[in-house]
């Protein structure tokens, strides 16, 4: 008996000793960790989440006899990744009367859930091309509702990009941005006389098939453009070579009238306000780089951060309200993070990066929800995303080079420039920032022609309106 109850008495012993043991083990493997952080990751996994999961099938009937129409609207919507297009089973032809619907093809869509069908009736009327849209449920027959398209002129592109907008609207709630522009720096490289290279703006449709210059290819270069959202304001740098600072220039791009800003030692980057009033830049001095504020209206100037500023801030970007803006900066431990201030209160910047690696050229969502970022691990380029706050980061398209990124209207594209080699032209891509509802590609290519000739095409920033757009 006595025995049993030594036995006893040293098992309790040993079973407390390696309690207080491992205590003390796990104590030390939590110092060692903070002490010893685990080596940075050195590449990132690609996580391209789903944003709304509805794929709408949809037959669109009415416009066989402008095929050229049809073609561009279903490619439209397909694009988008919330349809399905269902090819047309009756004849699909045009009709005179207002009340002509494709009832073949209406009804042999019934079987698939949630299906609608589009009847199109399309009439040139005053000069204007005119199409009356009428939407319909497979399954009830039911209507559920009606829009007219209107459109002057001849681009007839445009006029079927406002078709796909009218369809998209009806469905989604969301307005359709199958019309809006991508603004960018033209690059041709001479490399017999590197002094005849040119850089100017270009803008080119979303779907790459049309493009065209905006400042000219013959004068003085011009960069990094930055559109506002609503009104056809751009601003940019400009070169004037030979060793002279830049200049920022601001122009309507409709109206194609110039104002540059005074000149402020060496300009860096600039952005631009959402309403097209402010315009926000960074400037290098002899010990960093600070930024600065110049209103439009007024014409005066202000500074963001000190002007004597030790750090090296750059890269600004205003939120959707102007009331905050997000930038990059070298005030901690000397590595580029995103930083977030209030643009007037003169509060003290907060850092929002929480992952390793180096973080550029942030751009804030038209939602005010998100910032796009590019980030640098391993001499690889990943362009990622993050809420405002700096959580659930990830990554959604890698390259070599990344350049920075642009918020589509909807808030759920991004363009972005890249380029797989140091002597590989950059090319403009546009991303599913949530992911493609359909489970189609995220990636896409928008070809950047100009007579007949491709071109490295840099530096993105999407307007959300066609040229003609902002006269609706």
């Amino acid at each position: 008996m006595l025995s049993i109850m030594v036995c006893l008495k040293i098992k309790r012993m040993l079973v407390k000793s390696f309690s207080v043991l491992s205590s003390k083990i796990i104590f030390l493997f939590s110092i060692l960790s903070v002490v010893c952080p685990m080596k940075a990751q050195s590449t990132l996994n690609l996580s391209v989440r789903k944003g709304v999961s509805i794929v709408i099938p949809v037959c669109i009937s009415g416009l066989s006899d402008a095929s050229v129409v049809q073609k561009i609207v279903e490619d439209d919507l397909k694009f988008s990744g919330f349809f399905r297009i269902l090819p047309i089973v009756g004849e699909g032809s045009a009709s005179g009367s207002e009340e002509y619907v494709d009832t073949t093809s209406l009804q042999s869509w019934a079987h698939i859930p949630g299906s609608v069908f589009v009847q199109a009736q399309v009439k040139e009327e005053d000069g204007q091309n005119i199409c009356r849209l009428s939407f319909f449920n497979t399954l009830t027959k039911r209507c559920l509702g009606k829009r007219v398209v209107r459109h002057k002129g001849d681009n007839i592109r445009l006029f079927a990009h406002r078709v796909a907008n009218a369809i998209y609207k009806q469905f989604t709630g969301e307005s359709g941005y199958f019309h809006s522009v991508i603004a960018y720096t033209y690059e041709k490289y001479n490399s017999r006389d590197p002094r005849k290279s040119k850089q100017c703006i270009a803008l080119v449709s979303i779907d790459g098939k049309e493009c065209n210059f905006l400042t000219s290819p013959n004068k003085t270069d011009a960069l990094l453009p930055h559109c506002a959202r609503t009104r056809p304001i751009v601003t940019y740098l400009i070169d004037r070579g030979y060793g002279q600072h830049k200049q920022i220039g601001v122009m309507n791009f409709v109206e194609k009238t110039e104002f540059r800003l005074p000149y402020l030692r060496n300009f860096n980057s600039t952005r631009i306000s959402a309403d097209g009033n402010e315009v926000v830049f960074s400037c290098s001095g002899e010990d960093g780089a600070s930024l600065f504020g110049y209103n439009l209206n007024s014409g005066k100037m202000y500074s963001l951060t000190p002007g004597n500023n030790a750090y090296i801030d750059v890269s600004p970007s205003y939120s959707p309200d102007g009331k905050k803006m997000v930038f990059v900066s070298d005030r901690v431990g000397g590595i580029p993070r995103l930083f977030i201030s209030s643009v007037h209160s003169g509060s003290a910047p907060v850092c929002i990066s929480q992952g390793g690696g180096k973080y550029f050229a942030p751009a804030w969502s038209p939602c005010g929800k998100w910032i796009a970022f590019v980030k640098k691990i391993s001499g690889r380029h990943y362009l990622c995303v993050c809420d405002c706050n700096g959580g659930q980061e990830r990554a959604i398209a890698q390259s070599l080079v990344i350049d920075r990124p642009s918020w589509g209207p909807n808030g759920r594209c991004l363009a972005y420039a890249a380029k797989s080699g140091d002597s590989s032209p950059y090319v403009l891509y546009i991303v599913h920032a949530f992911g493609n509802p359909s489970g189609g590609v995220t990636v896409r290519k928008v070809p950047t022609i100009i007579n007949g000739e491709a071109h490295s095409a840099n530096h993105p920033s999407w307007y959300p309106l066609s040229l003609e757009g902002h006269k609706e």
